[in-house]
């Protein structure tokens, strides 16, 4: 997924974007437009950088967000992941989910083990 061609990531929609800032050891990941097939791999690419330097949580800020599908929601899981491999304290909050993407991390069970909040 990090590998993107310049020919798909001209094709990511205008109204989607990536907004990352720091808060101390914490980082804030505000998505805004849909999170799937298409621009998931694009939300990896901008996030998979900073991930090693995270000291506290990785906070997705989806206020903005209208769409996810399971290609988001696999951007979610390779950074939890990611993060418990370097460091098993570190954790995920996921906050501002619309009812649909809180539906779809209820249907997923994903609700139970990352930190939703809302």
């Amino acid at each position: 997924m990090a590998d993107i061609p310049p020919s798909f990531r001209a094709s990511v929609p205008d109204d989607f974007t990536v907004d990352i800032a720091t808060d101390g050891g914490d980082v804030i990941v505000a998505v805004r437009g849909e999170l799937d097939v298409l621009t998931a791999p694009f939300l990896w690419e901008q996030m998979e950088p900073i991930l090693a330097g995270i000291t506290g949580k990785l906070v997705f800020e989806f206020a903005e967000l209208g769409f996810i599908d399971s290609m988001g929601l696999g951007v979610i899981v390779r950074a939890q992941t990611r993060l418990r491999g370097e460091e098993p304290g570190r954790q995920i909050v996921v906050r501002h989910l619309n009812a649909h993407a809180r539906k779809v991390f209820e249907i997923t069970g994903l609700d139970r083990v990352l930190d939703v909040q809302p």
